[in-house]
């Protein structure tokens, strides 16, 4: 999840039930994961770029920090290590995000959280994502309102100086992030909070929905199964 520049704002899917974009998203994710061609996965890395094609900027920029990790993996090939496991590794890697991108990155909190209840899982792990979601957001707000104003505000340019005070704000985010968590948990526990947020959304299962998820079923076996032999 991303704030205003990195925000998808096109979602093509977003007349689809979120328990089928789930369910479609855990199929093909767990496909590639397990797929041994880089044919194939490359084939998928080319139609995920085509659907978010509305968002290909941001698409591109949410994938850096992706790569940045499978960085670490490509560090043996320089040494002469096997570069076609490096290869598959990071293809996998990419299609997965990508495809977490198509199906379940659009969502809002909203849709995200009653899909997740909806499809039984517990409801205290559904509560810890919104709360979790939600205090992201707040620490981001804070710690750029800080940036800002340390910037604004800086007479010393020494770099001494400057990362001194990158550590003090680092601190300050932290530590007020905590001392608001247990206001908030006391606060929600006085007013009756269980531990489960309601479903706020509502469900409808289409036929398109149905038809969606079978084709998502279909091509996830042909990607895991038959294309692997």
């Amino acid at each position: 999840m991303y704030l205003d520049r990195l925000e998808y704002k096109h979602d093509l899917l977003v007349s689809i039930d979120g328990r089928c974009r789930f369910l479609s998203a855990a199929f093909f994710i767990a496909s590639v994961v397990y797929s041994t061609k880089t044919l194939t996965l490359s084939l998928v890395i080319v139609a995920c770029l085509i659907v978010l094609s509305r968002g290909l900027r941001v698409t591109l920029l949410r994938l850096i920090p992706v790569n940045m990790m499978t960085a670490a993996v490509w560090i043996p090939v320089l040494f002469g290590f096997n570069a076609a496991g490096a290869l598959l590794y990071t293809l996998r890697i990419n299609a997965a995000a990508l495809l977490y991108m198509c199906f379940i990155i659009p969502m809002n909190i909203s849709a995200l959280s009653s899909s997740m209840t909806k499809l039984y899982i517990p409801e205290k792990l559904v509560a810890l994502f919104i709360l979790t979601y939600r205090y992201i957001f707040l620490m981001y707000q804070g710690l750029s309102t800080a940036l800002v104003s340390m910037r604004l505000r800086s007479v010393r340019n020494s770099t001494v100086y400057r990362w001194r005070s990158l550590a003090a704000v680092f601190a300050t985010t932290l530590t007020g992030a905590v001392f608001r968590a247990g206001r908030v948990s006391r606060a929600m526990t006085a007013r009756g909070f269980d531990g489960a947020f309601p479903v706020t959304a509502a469900f409808k299962w289409k036929l398109r929905d149905s038809v969606l998820l079978v084709l998502c079923v279909f091509t996830a076996l042909c990607i895991g199964v038959l294309w692997n032999n």
